[in-house]
């Protein structure tokens, strides 16, 4: 009995193409920063910490120090930095891809190699920047818990949303716009 190979088999036999550097450096940059702010709270965060706050920019609700902390360290840790490793579905389920050319793209290893490629970076991109509105959010919330009156810094998430939104319009615009994700000549 003779058993025929997927595109999928060929392209688990086939080494990972690299993340663009930039990417990389990128992406580490904003752990690196993350983890910097992580210890600043360690060292600084009082017992009872302002967590949530009005439009105002007003405290509405607070935590425990260690509530705090674990909702910095965690939400990172188990939401936002797994989500490169969606990529891995390209090459495991390629029959869950919706994107266009799918057809183009499943025919052979190489090529889904390379879209796993484009979409692990496409991913990585967005979790630096759901990581840095993430930091802001951080800082502000240390800046409000230290400044005696619990108010949150009036640049703090403001100025982080709209950086996290030009941000990601950026990245869908990399995507979608210009061809990211059309039929590449140099694969076939």
């Amino acid at each position: 009995m003779t058993t025929t190979r997927s595109a999928a088999d060929d392209a688990r036999d086939l080494p990972k193409e690299p993340t663009a550097p930039w990417i990389l450096t990128l992406s580490v940059a904003v752990i690196l920063v993350w983890l910097g702010v992580l210890a600043w709270q360690v060292a600084v965060l009082p017992d009872r910490v302002p967590t949530h706050f009005g439009a105002g920019g007003e405290a509405d609700g607070w935590s425990t120090r260690n509530g705090a902390l674990a909702f910095s360290a965690l939400l990172p840790l188990v939401v936002v930095l797994p989500m490169p490793l969606m990529s891995r579905l390209v090459v495991s389920a390629p029959e869950f891809i919706n994107a266009p050319s799918k057809q183009w793209w499943t025919a052979s290893g190489a090529r889904l190699r390379r879209f796993e490629r484009l979409l692990r970076e496409d991913l990585w991109l967005i979790t630096a920047l759901t990581l840095a509105l993430l930091v802001a959010g951080q800082v502000g919330i240390v800046m409000a818990a230290r400044s005696g009156t619990d108010q949150m810094p009036g640049w703090a998430l403001p100025g982080a949303l709209v950086v996290f939104i030009v941000g990601l319009g950026a990245v869908l615009a990399r995507m979608f716009v210009g061809g990211r994700y059309a039929e590449q000549p140099d694969l076939r």
